[in-house]
């Protein structure tokens, strides 16, 4: 059946390894990722061919205009290579399940890297494709991506790709002595939600309550999937991160520190530990997340890309969106 039973463990567990080890995979596309997102509403939906599943898309729905439903597939669909045919059967296949809950909007992001021909093979399909038009913050998740190349690299190798001033601050906060510890231990979310919420604070943004974190800790932590790296000077935490193996590499998803002590750098320190963490994994890559602007005017793009170098940002293709109700739709992008 290409819609898996929720009680049917051994379909899911099935269903869940395709998704860690297809070369298009996310953890937010693990079935496990709706324990997370506890408010939405899951279905998870897959294809097979020989008895072997070839593609993979985990929906999460929630009311959103009046009574009617926002699907959406976070990092989604999944598959080892780029099949719009494939997503049309995905789609297909829950049709019937998306009507049952009137459902206006099916918006998809895959990690399928921009390219005019799949653009275009979208469009023709009858998909609306969200990307180079809009300006800013256009998307729900950034469509340039910022990830480091682990593949067939040593640390040292890696080292050396950074921008020097990179390099230089890792190895500042290393000589002045802070401390950094990477755990699966729960004890240490509170230290880490502390620095975020101060992070959060500092800059006058909404941030996600404690229970959100409980939620991934009691996903992905004790399986190890799950990481917490704390920083600390003098035995005070001063900033911190959460990674999470997703696919082939590993996510920094989550991060806070204290600012207190900005000089001596401890946010790089974070990082060089996660991406320790993703080559002793065997990832190909460590992934910082997205940015939506290019410049060096921006600090986290300027942050985030002297540990990319020399390798350029990903342009993924954007958001592709499946209308089933346009007056909700355009309800829904006003």
């Amino acid at each position: 059946m290409p819609i898996i039973n929720n009680g049917d463990i051994e379909m899911i567990e099935k269903y869940d390894r395709f998704v860690q080890e297809a070369k298009y995979g996310s953890i937010t596309q693990e079935t496990r990722w709706s324990n997370v997102k506890a408010n939405w509403a899951p279905l998870y939906v897959y294809l097979e061919e020989e008895g072997r599943i070839v593609a993979a898309m985990s929906i999460l729905m929630i009311k959103n205009v009046g009574d009617k439903r926002f699907a959406y597939v976070s990092k989604g669909p999944v598959m080892e290579e780029i099949s719009i045919e494939y997503i049309q059967k995905l789609i297909q296949e829950a049709k019937e399940e998306l009507k049952k809950r009137d459902v206006f909007l099916l918006r998809m992001d895959p990690e399928y890297l921009y390219t005019e021909e799949l653009d275009h093979e979208l469009r023709e399909a009858g998909f609306i494709v969200r990307n180079r038009a809009l300006s800013g913050k256009g998307t729900i998740q950034p469509r340039y991506d910022m990830v480091v190349n682990l593949k067939n690299k040593t640390e040292e190798e890696i080292m050396a790709g950074f921008y020097g001033k990179t390099r230089y601050r890792i190895h500042y906060a290393e000589k002045k002595g802070l401390k950094s510890t990477i755990s699966s231990d729960c004890a240490d979310l509170d230290t880490f939600y502390k620095l975020y919420a101060t992070t959060s604070e500092r800059h006058g943004i909404s941030y996600r309550p404690k229970e959100y974190f409980e939620r991934l800790a009691d996903s992905f932590l004790t399986s190890g999937r799950m990481k917490i790296i704390i920083v600390s000077i003098d035995g005070v935490p001063d900033a911190g991160g959460l990674c999470f193996l997703s696919g082939r590499k590993v996510w920094y998803m989550y991060a806070g520190s204290t600012h207190e002590n900005q000089v001596l750098m401890a946010p790089y320190l974070v990082n060089w530990e996660g991406i320790k963490w993703a080559l002793a994994e065997g990832k190909e890559g460590y992934d910082f997340g997205g940015v939506f602007v290019l410049s060096n005017e921006d600090g986290l793009f300027q942050f985030k890309n002297g540990f990319v170098r020399p390798d350029v940002p990903t342009e993924f293709i954007g958001e592709i969106d499946k209308v089933y109700d346009q007056a909700a739709y355009d309800t829904f992008n006003a």
